[in-house]
């Protein structure tokens, strides 16, 4: 009886250490600032704006808009008339160059970010679908032709599952 009231207790004290440290490691995020303004307007697409994102600093690319709290994990979206992983984000580049995107959780060990991104944009406005596996703290790089943009966000919880 003592030996499975130990083992209960040192269960209890296990999960009660995990919620702390993802709080610690949440803490220690410190997100790039955003951008709160409108994108530039495009002839292939609505305005967008007013809004917060991020943006580079001779302001050729720009990713966003930026939820309140961040972009949340996990999430699917149709996209050329099949599913994808990711939430949909609007990102701007300059036109007739390729956006690629790669990041990583600096937080914590996760899968790294995926970017589902669709061919044949010919204007400055690129639709990705933006896909987080989990939550926590994370670096973004986006290049598209000379141009960079790097930032830290802070992806929240999402309650959605991702179809794999």
């Amino acid at each position: 009886m003592r030996v499975v009231t130990v083992l209960l207790l040192g269960a209890v004290l296990t999960s009660a250490e995990v919620p702390a440290q993802s709080q610690t490691e949440r803490a220690t995020c410190s997100p790039s600032k955003v951008v709160p303004d409108s994108a530039p307007p495009d002839s292939s697409a609505d305005p967008v704006g007013p809004a917060n994102w991020y943006v580079n600093s001779d302001r050729t690319i720009w990713a966003g808009p930026v939820p309140e709290g961040g972009w949340p994990a996990g999430g699917t979206l149709y996209s050329g008339g099949r599913v994808v992983n990711g939430q949909k984000t609007y990102w701007v580049r300059p036109q007739r160059t390729q956006l690629t995107i790669t990041g990583h959780r600096i937080d914590a060990t996760a899968p790294s970010l995926e970017a589902d991104i669709p061919c044949c944009y010919t204007t400055g406005f690129q639709i990705v679908a933006l896909f987080f596996p989990t939550d926590g703290c994370w670096e973004v790089s986006a290049t598209a032709g000379e141009h960079q943009l790097t930032f830290v966000t802070q992806v929240k919880p999402s309650n959605a599952v991702a179809r794999q």
